[in-house]
């Protein structure tokens, strides 16, 4: 059931165990945006892929790292992010409720940005 009302938009950041194997990491997050489209809707997905972990979590040192912008009725959030909770292959999840006008960027975008702004700099500096 998709949300109707687009104001209730999030950002959900989960960092999935890579020990359990690419195909399993995949399997997940398919799982975790079915989730999402039963109480939502996903309208941004930018998988970051394997990453090394600041420091250990649940003995682990990488995650896969995914982000997933969705519409979600807030009174179904407090079940969703148990269910995260509980999975044992997910290492951390975070939810941030987003500005109404916020328009999400991928990773690689955000990158390519900070590039050119830096670019541009250098030459009014020069």
């Amino acid at each position: 059931m998709a949300n109707d009302n687009k104001e209730n938009k999030y950002e959900l950041m989960v960092i999935i165990d890579s020990g359990i194997g690419q195909a399993a990491v995949t399997k997940r997050l398919e799982s975790i945006k079915k989730q999402i489209a039963k109480h939502g809707e996903v309208f941004f997905e930018d998988i970051w892929g394997e990453k090394d972990l600041a420091y250990k979590m649940k003995k682990v040192t990488k995650g896969h790292y995914a982000v997933f912008g969705m519409y979600f009725e807030p009174s179904e959030l407090v079940e969703f992010e148990t269910s995260l909770r509980l999975e044992p292959e997910v290492i951390r999840h975070m939810i941030v409720k987003l500005p109404l006008k916020y328009n999400p960027m991928t990773l690689e975008e955000l990158k390519q940005s900070h590039e050119t702004e830096a670019e541009e700099k250098e030459k009014k500096a020069a």
